[in-house]
């Protein structure tokens, strides 16, 4: 196991870190969403695919798997974006409990950052290189 860690780059680990920072997000989404009554499948199952597109990056280094998780997340908030804005609206015009029940923009706010983390840790992922350099091979 430790192998698979030796020779990676900081763009490895970035990508690495956006896929658990993903599972936390659907976590977060999951337990938040089914509590309030705002469950929607598509979002859920983007940001679970997204996190689990991380996983075959640990042990296989194609060029452009990296981007994977960079769309499925990209796709969830905008999902979740597009989910959210009757809540936004409500919020905006001071018009309360039309639509939205339970609604805590805390942490509708809090699951839009964690994702936006997710989608900008998958980019670094995807245009780093995932190999570490060996200065002493060029010597």
């Amino acid at each position: 196991m430790i192998n698979l860690f030796k020779n990676k780059s900081i763009g490895f680990f970035v990508g690495l870190g956006g896929g658990v920072v993903g599972l936390i997000t659907t976590i977060i989404y999951l337990a938040y969403t089914l509590t309030v009554g705002l469950f929607a499948p598509e979002v859920f199952v983007l940001l679970l695919l997204a996190t689990l597109s991380t996983i075959p990056g640990i042990f296989l280094d194609w060029k452009f798997l990296p981007l994977i998780p960079v769309i499925l997340f990209s796709l969830a908030l905008g999902f979740h974006l597009c989910d959210r804005v009757t809540m936004f609206q409500e919020m905006i015009n001071k018009i309360y409990g039309m639509n939205e029940k339970g609604a805590i923009l805390g942490v509708v706010i809090l699951l839009l950052v964690l994702n936006l983390v997710s989608v900008a840790a998958s980019l670094v992922a995807a245009f780093t290189s995932r190999k570490r350099k060996d200065s002493m091979a060029t010597a």
